[in-house]
């Protein structure tokens, strides 16, 4: 008789609850990989939330004290926000600057190298700074137009007095307009001609008017201090034995981002009380907005009129030849056609 193939036996209950155990085991071990993995995308969120919040309120606290916001500066109180995670960072502190407080930072230009000393060239030279075309400095400024930023709505910080910051913006915005109207660059002795015209030769008014001990400052520490916010650049020459050292004075990196070109041809505006075609043409051309009237005339005509000069001259040369003493070969000339 032929042998029956052997069938498997069905498992039992008691097999099947003790592989219940090994599934559900499984589950739970997936589950809890997937908690932990939800965990730390959660946690990396949250560092990166109060990473952006320290470092708005860094930005904000050191722009109430006019304190360029260096990024080493970044690096050492804002936690987190170093090494590649500076740019998500700083990324999210714009966003959040522009959307809650309508302000943005703003990168500073680089010093220009011809105002270094010969011992900051030196030490440039030496670092791997130098290289690099970026300041890594960067200063708030309001994203808000201009309708909103008059200052009926947006009045100056009371860092002591509305009074005191309102004379020092007005201070060192004239100031950064003189400079910039005179080229850029403005020796000593001019500077303390201008300061004379506006009464501020010796003394400006105190950041805090209501002091009765000291109502005003010295106007060479005032000078200082824009020097050390940088919206003037104080640059000595030194010269040889016998002669006074040069002094010249420019505009900062922090003035050039403030003190606008706009702002500029609004004092000139103020200054002259009014305005008229005459005044923004001059400032037009003064501030480098548009080019001469020259200047457009001359790139119109292009080419052409070069070639209609050559052209003229040539006619006037023809002229003066025909009205010259003939020479011995122009009579040999007309003898033979006589």
């Amino acid at each position: 008789m032929p042998r029956q193939p052997s069938r498997k036996r069905p498992a039992s209950d008691d097999e099947d609850v003790e592989m219940q155990p090994n599934s559900r085991n499984g589950r739970e071990q997936a589950d809890s990989d997937a908690d932990e993995h939800m965990g730390g995308v959660d946690d990396r969120d949250k560092d990166l939330n109060q990473a952006i919040k320290h470092l708005v309120r860094y930005a904000i606290a050191c722009e109430f004290s006019r304190t360029p916001i260096r990024r080493d500066g970044i690096r050492d109180k804002v936690p987190g926000a170093s090494g590649k995670a500076f740019k998500k960072v700083f990324a999210g502190a714009q966003r959040q600057l522009q959307a809650t407080f309508g302000m943005e930072l703003v990168e500073l230009p680089v010093k220009d190298k011809a105002l270094l000393t010969m011992e900051q060239k030196r030490k440039a030279a030496r670092s791997q700074s130098a290289r690099e075309a970026t300041s890594n400095t960067y200063v708030l400024v309001t994203t808000l137009p201009q309708r909103l930023s008059g200052p009926q709505i947006l009045p100056p910080n009371k860092v002591q007095s509305l009074g005191g910051e309102a004379s020092y913006i007005a201070l060192y915005t004239m100031l950064v307009a003189i400079v910039t109207l005179s080229g850029g660059e403005l020796s000593d002795p001019r500077l303390r001609r201008h300061l004379g015209r506006l009464n501020a030769a010796a003394n400006v008014p105190s950041m805090d008017p209501g002091d009765a001990l000291s109502p005003t400052d010295k106007t060479e520490a005032v000078l200082q201090r824009m020097v050390k916010q940088g919206y003037l650049v104080k640059v000595v020459e030194n010269r040889t034995a016998g002669d006074d050292d040069s002094t010249s004075w420019h505009v900062g990196p922090r003035g050039k981002v403030e003190v606008t070109k706009e702002a500029i041809a609004a004092v000139i505006r103020i200054v002259y009380k009014g305005s008229n075609e005459d005044l923004e043409s001059k400032i037009e051309c003064s501030l480098k907005t548009r080019k001469p009237p020259d200047e457009l005339q001359e790139h119109g005509n292009g080419a052409e009129g070069g070639v209609q000069e050559n052209e003229e001259e040539e006619e006037e040369e023809e002229d003066e030849l025909r009205h010259m003493d003939p020479g011995p070969s122009r009579q040999r000339r007309a003898r033979t056609r006589n």
